[in-house]
């Protein structure tokens, strides 16, 4: 949404908004016994197993890296486990300069073994695409109702189950109770809210300056003739008003 007017002098400036939305958890029950190990969907397979520069490259470092996790296996499925699975085990979660600052963020990840839920996800994208799994960005707001902040996770892609989710920073968060850990491999909970299905995207109306975030958008930008505010300039935020189950069903997690 965009939201533009005048700024009077020594008058507070405030946009708000108020919405609802419906969405669900998605749990699959993948057998990696009929993962099929070639793609029909030409397309997607090579948009979502191509470089997108700078922050999803596939360096010498990241594809030696790529393949060690990987190995021998060419299970898709598979594949992006083993790469979940070292992520979740290597990479500690720490917050980390703006991104705008970083020249690489997936490589960033792989030599300082550290990030937040950005720098993981797009770690994970990178090595899933250098494996040859299509994979993808999503990003927004994790809206549990006693803490709702930004977060971003990833998406994998593999036939016939099609797009599956993956949040590499829960689940190393969760790693410790098996089934938690494994649950964010392949599923996502119902907190969320989506923002961003790519990286960098262009805005429209398109921004006049330079953003504050060259990466992500989930706290938004402002701007004024005069050039980007940044987020020391404003302040933002986001409020759950009410949170209702509709329905929910109990489902027992199965092991890749």
């Amino acid at each position: 949404m965009y939201f533009e007017t005048k700024a009077l002098k020594d008058k507070k400036l405030e946009f708000k908004v108020e919405y609802e939305y419906i969405v669900q958890a998605s749990y699959q029950r993948v057998n990696p016994a009929k993962v099929q190990r070639q793609y029909s969907q030409k397309e997607t397979y090579e948009k979502y197993t191509s470089e997108q520069l700078p922050h999803i490259a596939f360096t010498p470092y990241l594809r030696k890296l790529a393949e060690e996790i990987v190995g021998a296996e060419r299970n898709p499925y598979l594949k992006a486990w083993r790469i979940y699975k070292w992520i979740t085990g290597h990479v500690e979660y720490a917050l980390v300069p703006e991104y705008s600052t970083i020249d690489c963020i997936s490589e960033y990840a792989a030599r300082n073994l550290r990030g937040d839920c950005g720098v993981q996800a797009l770690l994970f994208i990178t090595l899933c695409r250098i494996s040859g799994v299509p994979a993808r960005w999503q990003s927004g707001w994790y809206l549990n109702p006693i803490s709702p902040s930004p977060h971003d996770w990833a998406q994998f892609y593999v036939e016939p189950y099609g797009w599956l989710y993956a949040d590499p920073s829960i689940g190393g968060h969760r790693k410790a109770v098996e089934k938690y850990h494994r649950f964010y491999f392949g599923n996502i909970d119902h907190f969320r809210l989506i923002a961003n299905t790519d990286i960098s995207s262009e805005f429209t109306p398109p921004k006049k300056h330079y953003r504050s975030d060259t990466v992500d958008n989930q706290r938004g930008e402002v701007e004024w003739e005069g050039g980007n505010l940044y987020y020391n300039k404003w302040t933002y935020k986001l409020k759950v008003l009410s949170h209702k189950i509709i329905s929910s069903t109990v489902l027992e997690t199965v092991k890749a």
